[in-house]
């Protein structure tokens, strides 16, 4: 009887949680540092798309149920946002990078592990308010995930100080929060071909700059980043911080800029 009753209330159960919706798997694992099993999340998609792809009416029914929308406030998932509260004008968005001191035009804030920090802080604040019986379960989460945040930033910071890693190339903006955290300079490069009447310029500024890597992240990219890494004589580092674990990023990350 006891677990006929069991099996009737367990999908009560599971209902009563409140619903949270993420853009893609990175912010829901975030999220879940701090609210672990006390919150439903659901996502847009799952894996990082950087374009608007428009939802069939049913999905768009499903996810604006949520009470919270978290997000990086990426210009893509603002316009997710405007669609989910058209259907549901009472679900609070929760833009993850307000109040964060950004580089300008660039939106990649959550290379930097100290920023993860006010992310975390975010976040806590929101579910206390809406779950205002589990503070203290939530604030044990968001100091652990604290505590996690420092240790990682530790292990990256003692990698670099015995590390020869002083400037790279890079064909995309991703890594300038983690850059500048880290103390590496970094040059943008153009997706185009190498000229070979500028080789030559290249190396001696390579040489200068003691330039010893190159970041990319788009496959795509590949001829054009490996005919440079050739002709330079640096190492192409391929890395991805879309990728569902934070810190797995930010440590691998650091461990293909050093091999």
């Amino acid at each position: 009887m006891i677990k006929i009753l069991f099996l009737l209330l367990f999908p009560l159960f599971l209902f009563s949680k409140y619903q949270v919706v993420t853009y893609f798997p990175l912010e829901s694992n975030i999220v879940k540092k701090i609210a672990h099993n006390e919150i439903k999340i659901r996502e847009i998609t799952n894996r990082f798309i950087p374009v608007y792809r428009e939802l069939p009416y049913s999905e768009v029914s499903r996810l604006s149920n949520a009470k919270i929308y978290f997000h990086f406030g990426l210009d893509v998932e603002k316009a997710y946002g405007k669609v989910l509260k058209e259907r549901n004008p009472e679900l609070v968005e929760i833009d993850l990078s307000e109040g964060i001191g950004k580089i300008p035009n660039n939106p990649y804030f959550w290379t930097d592990p100290f920023i993860l920090r006010d992310v975390g802080k975010k976040i806590f604040e929101t579910l206390v308010i809406y779950d205002k019986s589990q503070t203290e379960f939530y604030r044990k989460n968001y100091e652990n995930f604290l505590e996690e945040i420092d240790e990682t930033f530790l292990k990256i910071k003692r990698k670099f100080e015995i590390s020869d890693i002083y400037a790279i190339y890079v064909f995309d903006d991703y890594w300038e929060y983690f850059a500048n955290r880290f103390r590496i300079k970094t040059f943008k490069r153009e997706k185009e071909h190498l000229n070979i009447a500028d080789i030559n310029k290249l190396v001696e500024f390579k040489d200068k700059e003691n330039i010893t890597r190159i970041l990319f992240f788009d496959e795509k990219d590949h001829n054009v980043v490996f005919s440079l890494a050739n002709n330079l004589n640096i190492k192409a580092v391929e890395d991805n911080i879309f990728n569902d674990n934070w810190q797995i990023n930010l440590l691998e990350l650091a461990n293909n800029l050093n091999k």
